[in-house]
């Protein structure tokens, strides 16, 4: 249990910098650099995926000794493409059907975006291959 506990704070801990990071990327692109929102989504997006894979299978799960950009990132990678291809989706629906700024649509939806990215991450994409091993116990006598 304390092994898990440690995952998800240092998860929570990836996922909040991951975070500012892509909001500043997408908020840079958007409102300074005056790019499409679509293509600073995107681009945020990509800049994200690669911080938050890194650190995730370096520094919370560990799954194995070597970082894998093959088998584990591929999954990792299709979970975000999955990701960001709704959230492009709700994203443009919402601008384009309302007419609300882009910017405030975005951090709307970015509490379901995390949610997906965590369930996904955690429970498929960067699982240990053998996570039914129990943990050790520190027995003392």
């Amino acid at each position: 249990m304390h092994k898990f506990k440690i995952e998800v704070t240092k998860f929570t801990v990836v996922g909040a910098a991951n975070f500012v990071l892509t909001f500043l990327v997408f908020t840079t692109m958007l409102k300074v650099m005056g790019v499409n929102y679509q293509l600073s989504l995107t681009t945020a997006w990509l800049v994200g995926m690669l911080f938050s894979y890194i650190l995730n299978f370096s520094w919370v799960f560990k799954p194995e000794a070597k970082i894998q950009f093959r088998s584990r990132f591929i999954k990792f990678f299709l979970s975000g493409l999955l990701s960001v291809v709704l959230n492009l989706l709700a994203l443009s629906f919402i601008v384009e059907s309302t007419g609300i700024d882009p910017f405030y649509t975005q951090i709307a939806l970015m509490p379901g975006v995390v949610g997906f990215n965590f369930a996904t991450a955690k429970f498929w994409s960067l699982k240990p291959i053998n996570s039914t091993v129990a943990e050790p116990t520190n027995s003392q006598s």
